[in-house]
């Protein structure tokens, strides 16, 4: 019956990609270490040192999140450290009011400059928020008491941080694994996408403004399977996944090289059988990319064959044949677009084959230095005082969830049950973003999140009320809410609600109602709501920096694919730029969206910047391959004059640069790349950039 159940699960394709993703893997991690901590202080002492160990531990594990372990410990230490420093501070003042207001401030003003940390500096603001919610709801004790409870609680969070250093450990490699297989689900829907293209009913525009968005989702994850794979490459497994993940990369470019032979194929075969062989080959190599995923990685044999080009490659084959001697059609610049194209997706299928190879091979270590490729994260106290200015979103921010704070705590002082306001108080610093448009999309989640939770607790704590229950079912939620963060934000919400609920009730049960915790989510969403437009940092002010970044990134791109003897990694740091550019921008421009139309910068004019920008980096990525190829001649002389114009094209004030039409399918590529820079060009400075 279990594995009736599993298979079931399994065939969900959503399902499955989520249990193979790794951040699936970290939650079952974060669960079974808060229980083995609970199990532990329950075998030494009892039940009460179990909640308070466990409440500790699951304060240290917000900040368990799937990172490499090279970054795990200055979290999980910062985390555990918070932990006393604001038990201590809310204990010391909450019989005197204006302290603890002073204290609850001075708390919710820490955990928004946090965020300055980056995306790590959220589970940690997190982190001090549900420490002053567990404080704040803890019975009146005796000192003593007390003290042995904040004891315990330290306890369990330091038990939770060595378990978690131990597992980071043992679980490297399976990390890593998981890492990729997540790019490779990415790289699946940005495949699946390029389809849309092959048909012309779909507007060519809106087509590739949704491939920037995928791509961008895939370059985010290629960077976590970076940070993952490019580090402590000490045996021929791992090395293997960084030789697969090299070849997925190898492989992206060769599907983005082809980007520009999409608009002169619709307007040469509409909607000619032969655009829907492609479309379908397309989907082919999309579902191949899943197969991979789907294998895990693991095993010696390749996954991949030709079954899925059975019937396909030779019906294209003959189609492009026919059309090539039809003597009624004169498009002999066409055919021959569509010869490349035919060849680019046949390569870009290859190239699948060979990421299945190099992820089957265990290779001898390589001492090459990748470091330049890993992300950069920073704990140290420069990175707080670099953001103590008026203009910084992070400031901001945390002047702006502080007000916030204070607001909501004058509220919970009015309601009848005044001493549970720190419901209200976790709500608002749950719901509150940095964003006005992270913010707004939040509240949606949690309301109908906390709400669904609110209602799970009801029935939860009517028919059950053993203790021992009651944390197996938190120690299941603290899992649900690890694995569903990045892919359903509702699910994960619905799980946190039903996990805090649980452990509040275990701190100090019968001490609230869950009807009275449903109307303080109300209460804390509208308040969240109200102060979003306090101080806020609308996206139009990052948007013309971020558009500056592009250029600069695309310059450098441009110099270094467009000289011969570049190394490889040098290409590869530089195409990473573009691409990271490329994905930061988009992610704004999708949040602006939601932000209110006068405080917007030109949308039109921003999906030019993005899509031709795009596009400039697939025809330089096109033009690369084609330089180096066998027939091509006069490569550097052409290559060198193309880089010069371009240069000038993005650096300064040129306007155009003529060209002559030329049939040469690498001329074709540099006089396209020149079209989209000025295209890029041009929007820049419609947005106030400095070229």
């Amino acid at each position: 019956m279990l594995r009736r159940f599993a298979h079931r699960i399994t065939r969900n394709p959503l399902l499955a990609r989520q249990l193979r993703n790794h951040h699936a893997l970290s939650g079952f991690g974060c669960s079974l270490g808060v229980a083995l901590v609970a199990l532990l202080a329950w075998a030494v002492a009892d039940t009460r040192a179990a909640i308070a160990m466990a409440a500790g531990a699951l304060v240290v594990s917000l900040t368990d999140i799937p990172a490499p372990r090279r970054n795990k410990l200055p979290l999980l230490l910062a985390n555990l450290v918070q932990m006393p420093v604001v038990a201590l501070l809310v204990l010391a003042t909450h019989e005197t009011l204006p302290l603890f207001t002073a204290a609850i401030l001075l708390i919710a003003f820490a955990s928004g400059m946090a965020t300055a940390w980056g995306k790590p500096g959220l589970p940690l603001g997190y982190g001090m928020m549900m420490t002053m919610a567990f404080t704040m709801a803890q019975p009146d004790l005796p000192p003593r008491e007390q003290a042995a409870h904040l004891a315990l609680q330290f306890a369990g969070g330091l038990c939770y941080l060595l378990y978690a250093l131990l597992m980071a450990r043992l679980t490297d490699t399976a990390m890593r694994r998981r890492a990729v297989v997540d790019a490779l689900y990415a790289f699946a829907d940005y495949v699946r996408g390029k389809a849309a293209l092959f048909n012309p009913a779909n507007d060519l525009d809106a087509v590739y403004a949704e491939l920037v968005r995928r791509q961008a989702a895939f370059a985010e994850r290629l960077q976590t399977a970076r940070d993952f794979v490019f580090v402590d490459r000490c045996s021929p497994e791992q090395q293997a996944l960084t030789n697969g993940l090299l070849a997925l990369i190898d492989a992206h470019e060769a599907v983005l090289a082809s980007q520009g032979d999409y608009a002169p194929l619709r307007e040469a075969f509409g909607d000619h059988r032969v655009m829907r062989l492609l479309a379908a080959m397309t989907h082919a190599a999309a579902d191949d990319v899943l197969r991979l995923a789907h294998g895990g990685l693991s095993g010696s044999r390749p996954v991949l064959d030709d079954t899925p080009y059975r019937n396909t490659r030779p019906a294209l084959e003959r189609e492009v044949a026919a059309l090539s001697a039809d003597p009624a059609l004169d498009h002999s610049a066409a055919i021959a677009v569509l010869e490349a194209g035919r060849r680019k997706l046949l390569g870009a299928i290859d190239g699948l084959r060979r990421v299945d190879r190099a992820l089957r091979e265990p290779a001898q270590v390589d001492d090459e230095d990748m470091s330049r490729f890993l992300s950069r994260s920073s704990f140290t106290p420069r990175a707080l005082r670099d953001e103590f200015r008026l203009d910084s979103p992070v400031l901001r921010y945390a002047l702006r969830l502080t007000l916030a704070m204070a607001a909501a705590f004058a509220l919970s002082r009015w309601l009848p049950w005044a001493g549970h306001g720190y419901w209200i108080l976790l709500t608002v610093s749950l719901v509150m973003r940095a964003s006005f448009s992270q913010t707004r999309q939040r509240q949606t989640d949690r309301m109908i999140g906390n709400a669904l939770g609110c209602l799970f607790v009801a029935v939860i704590l009517h028919l059950v009320s053993a203790p021992a229950v009651l944390l197996g079912i938190v120690f299941v939620c603290i899992g649900i809410a690890h694995a569903f963060i990045t892919v359903r934000y509702r699910v994960t919400v619905t799980a946190a609600c039903v996990m805090a609920l649980l452990q509040l009730h275990l701190i100090a049960p019968g001490s609230f109602h869950i009807s009275e915790r449903f109307f303080d989510t109300v209460v804390g969403v509208a308040v969240a709501w109200l102060f979003s437009r306090v101080l806020p940092s609308w996206e139009r002010d990052s948007v013309t920096a971020l558009a500056a970044r592009l250029l600069g990134a695309l310059r450098e791109y441009v110099e270094l694919a467009l000289t011969p003897d570049t190394r490889d990694m040098h290409y590869r740091l530089a195409r990473r730029h573009v691409q990271e550019a490329l994905g930061t921008l988009s992610d704004a421009v999708v949040r602006m969206r939601d932000e209110p139309a006068s405080q917007q910068q030109p949308l039109a004019t921003l999906n030019v910047l993005t899509t031709r920008g795009y596009l400039l980096l697939a025809h330089i990525a096109a033009a690369r391959r084609l330089s180096a190829r066998p027939d091509a001649s006069n490569v550097e002389e052409r290559l060198t004059a193309a880089r010069r114009e371009l240069g000038a094209l993005l650096g300064s004030d040129v306007t155009s640069v003529p060209s002559t039409p030329s049939p040469d399918p690498l001329s074709r590529r540099l006089d396209a790349a020149r079209t989209d820079a000025q295209a890029v060009v041009t929007a820049a400075r419609t947005l106030g950039v400095a070229t």
